[in-house]
């Protein structure tokens, strides 16, 4: 089974873009992938006196030096924060034939279809990365794990519908249930999909262009991608003939190639 772990950036009323980002592992390494952040957790935050257990991976708060976090110092917090992204981009799969990859929707603001189209298209690009998994023979089954969220009751909802039916992307096939949502305080797999749509938020969210790259650069390989065309990360923006970001970049060429 593959788990996607999802999370929001960007909900607040005055970002210029909602981001719906996560990661996608395989069952065999969820317990892996924590156990790499709890490690580099400990090793940065044991030499400074504290106990990396009450600490959340959550990049807002690192930043910021909010709630734990505001017991450690700016330079060591914004050291620890590139270091979890260097050890998120670093981790290999136990067994390389079931690879982990990211995954992410990023919308301008449209208050009236936003939230259902950026989950719309995470929930089948995941539906889908699961289905070309299963082509070995193989048989995946795939779960969405989100953090808790206002979105619980609507995300279910839409799920359901789009198993029995069909999305305007296509009917779900491969997903063994509706979305799960915990607490991302228990997990670090979920920390990692906070991580993974902030450095989205980032790259995005700046004014005329001026991407933020710092966190997402070392992230770019790991979108889902297949022959050349990067599958997992949509960019929903009204500019998509002149963007320049990876994901329209790679949707204008498969389109002259279609042509």
């Amino acid at each position: 089974m593959y788990l996607c772990f999802v999370d929001e950036s960007g909900t607040h009323g005055s970002s210029p873009v909602l981001v719906v980002g996560g990661i996608i592992v395989h069952e065999e390494d969820a317990w892996h992938l924590q156990q790499r952040l709890d490690s580099f957790l400990f090793n940065k935050l044991h030499p400074l006196g504290h106990d990396h257990t009450g600490f959340e991976l959550h990049a807002t708060e690192l930043r910021r030096g909010t709630k734990q976090w505001a017991s450690v110092g700016q330079d060591d917090r914004h050291r620890i924060l590139a270091g979890a992204y260097g050890a998120l981009a670093g981790y290999a799969p136990v067994n390389p034939a079931l690879p982990w990859r990211l995954i992410g929707a990023v919308m301008e603001r449209d208050p009236g279809r936003q939230q259902l189209r950026a989950y719309e298209l995470v929930t089948k690009k995941f539906d889908d990365f699961v289905d070309r998994m299963s082509r070995g023979g193989q048989q995946q089954r795939g779960l969405i794990v989100h953090d808790r969220s206002s979105v619980e009751g609507r995300l279910q909802d839409w799920t359901n519908r789009w198993r029995v039916a069909s999305s305007s992307l296509g009917r779900l096939r491969n997903l063994a249930d509706v979305p799960l949502f915990a607490d991302s305080r228990a997990t670090r797999a979920l920390q990692a999909a906070d991580l993974v749509a902030y450095a989205l938020y980032r790259y995005y969210s700046r004014p005329g262009g001026r991407h933020d790259e710092r966190y997402i650069r070392r992230l770019w390989p790991q979108f889902d991608a297949e022959d050349g065309r990067m599958h997992g990360l949509i960019h929903d923006n009204s500019n998509f003939h002149r963007c320049g970001c990876p994901a329209c970049t790679s949707r204008r060429h498969r389109l002259r190639r279609q042509n």
